[in-house]
């Protein structure tokens, strides 16, 4: 269904139809409240979205080989007991969000 226009309206008005005038004036109230609330759940949207982008930034977190979620961080980093003199490091890694844990000996480049 086409809008009516403002001239539509004001010619309707001339020609003494004031009903059907001011049922063209309704169907522009109804879709400006359309309009409205269509702007309303966009804008929640976008405020969703953005939420969700600043926390995705904000964590820098690796992908947990698990779960995948970007959780996964070194809890402890220590010379391993073996090739801790060869400058061997032990690292501890655990998934903050699922919990899965792993350990991963680093050797110097």
């Amino acid at each position: 269904m086409a809008l009516p226009r403002y001239n539509d309206i004001v010619e309707l008005l001339k020609k003494g139809a004031t009903i059907e005038a001011q049922e063209k004036i309704m169907e522009l109230r109804e879709s400006a409240l359309e309009l409205q609330e269509e702007n309303i759940n966009l804008k929640n949207q976008v405020l969703e979205l953005q939420e969700r982008v600043r926390k995705l930034e904000a964590f820098e977190g690796e992908p947990c080989p698990k779960c995948r979620k970007p959780a996964w961080v070194v809890e402890s980093s220590k010379p391993d007991r073996q090739f801790g003199r060869l400058g061997g490091i032990r690292r501890e890694y655990k998934c903050t969000e699922c919990g899965f844990t792993e350990s991963q000996l680093v050797t110097p480049k």
